[in-house]
């Protein structure tokens, strides 16, 4: 039998098909480019935006560092001198922030009237409070540098009364008016007292559990 060769002759490309193959390409290489500077632009704007963004929660998180217990003191004393003492009552414990706050109103309706040193400059003593020491008042009031020490030295005060010896009601809490025995004391007086201090007590604890009641 006789095998014969068989040839394969290449085709013949038409010149338009390819023109427009080497066109198709061109389009998909600058569509490409195109899209790619777009993704780019948008990235680079969200990321504007997420800067942005965190920028404001950063400056809200400075606005919201106040605690609604702060927030809440400070609407209550507002105007009077123991409005400079809220950011450090606030953050003693409850307790004795509340007898704090309402014990002041009750001796110098909130720094009002309050004992001066010898060069007429405020003792910050809002509480009527005699610690031991040498920088007190004729009247043996104690003197504080600033509203800070007079919380810290107060406040320790009270967190002994109130924690240690556990005199946490205006009732118990009278000796800080009295001292030992309320016998030289009109009873009007303590009465008066007790009422006050149990009215303000009150409206700082309806501020602490609203505080209470936001926290995460």
């Amino acid at each position: 039998m006789r095998y014969e060769k068989i040839t394969r002759e290449k085709p013949e490309v038409d010149p338009s098909v390819l023109g427009e193959s080497a066109l198709f390409l061109l389009l998909l290489i600058v569509s490409a480019a195109f899209f790619g500077l777009l993704a780019f632009a948008s990235g680079e704007s969200a990321n504007s935006d997420i800067e942005a963004d965190m920028q404001a929660i950063g400056n809200t998180s400075v606005v919201s560092r106040k605690s609604v217990m702060e927030i809440e003191l400070g609407k209550m004393v507002e105007g009077h001198p123991i409005e400079a003492m809220v950011p450090y009552i606030s953050k003693e414990n409850p307790e004795t922030a509340k007898y704090l706050v309402s014990i002041a109103k009750h001796e110098s309706n909130w720094g009002t009237y309050s004992p001066t040193d010898v060069n007429g400059n405020t003792c910050y003593n809002y509480w009527g409070y005699r610690g031991s020491g040498d920088n007190v008042t004729r009247s043996g009031y104690s003197c504080f540098e600033s509203p800070k020490e007079a919380v810290a030295v107060v406040g320790s005060r009270l967190n002994y009364l109130i924690w240690d010896l556990r005199l946490d009601t205006p009732e118990e809490l009278i000796v800080w008016k009295c001292g030992r025995s309320c016998a030289g004391h009109s009873a009007s007086g303590v009465r008066s007292w007790i009422n006050n201090v149990d009215f303000y007590a009150r409206k700082v604890e309806s501020a602490r559990l609203a505080d209470a009641s936001v926290r995460p």
